[in-house]
């Protein structure tokens, strides 16, 4: 090719077959940049989900520590029933899971996007639900082993699909449907308070 053709063909500009595959190439990219967008956004409300719940599983655990302290059994005589949620234990038998009972300005099983309580008259959301589980370590025979010690099971659920939680909610339906309740668990053991006075 002479250079007289050489530079009328580079005058020309791009032919609509060049700009058609360059749009191609660039909705492709911009499709997975679109995409990784949408995975990055749910990873993060995943993860942030699972931080609250996290936390409001901690702040459950030291509420059943200071609950345990109403549990003195004085004189010998059991007064478990004397707890707020520890009393739980002898009313569930293993495995029920329950929802513990609200009191208020102490703790609410209900918690808004933020893991803080929702009390009565309070308009937010429940976005997290707690429920408990106790148990009495037993040896093979079923005999307690330690009867000033329970472990104690603490489940933070949520919805999933971002719809508001429904505290409600039977225990036994979230465990029959994992694929719409996220969950966090957490054990811990709460001991009977036998300091003396």
């Amino acid at each position: 090719m002479s250079a007289r053709h050489a530079a009328r063909a580079a005058g020309r500009g791009y032919t609509l077959i060049e700009v058609m595959a360059a749009l191609g190439v660039l909705a492709i990219g911009a499709t997975g940049v679109v995409a990784l967008q949408k995975a990055t956004l749910l990873s993060n409300i995943n993860a942030r989900n699972l931080a609250l719940a996290n936390a409001i599983a901690m702040t459950w655990a030291e509420r059943l520590r200071a609950d345990a302290l109403q549990w003195n059994d004085p004189g010998g005589a059991s007064d478990i029933a004397s707890t707020d949620w520890i009393a739980l234990s002898a009313t569930q038998p293993y495995p029920a899971r329950v929802t513990p009972t609200p009191i208020v300005g102490f703790g609410m099983p209900d918690a808004d996007l933020m893991g803080t309580d929702i009390y009565e008259g309070d308009p937010s959301q429940t976005a997290f639900c707690t429920h408990l589980r106790f148990r009495q370590f037993t040896d093979a025979a079923g005999m307690p082993l330690w009867p000033n010690l329970l472990r104690a099971e603490i489940r933070v659920v949520w919805e999933r699909g971002g719809d508001p939680m429904d505290c409600a909610t039977d225990p036994l339906d979230v465990d029959a449907n994992p694929g719409r309740f996220g969950a966090v668990h957490l054990t811990t053991s709460v001991l009977r308070n036998t300091s003396q006075y």
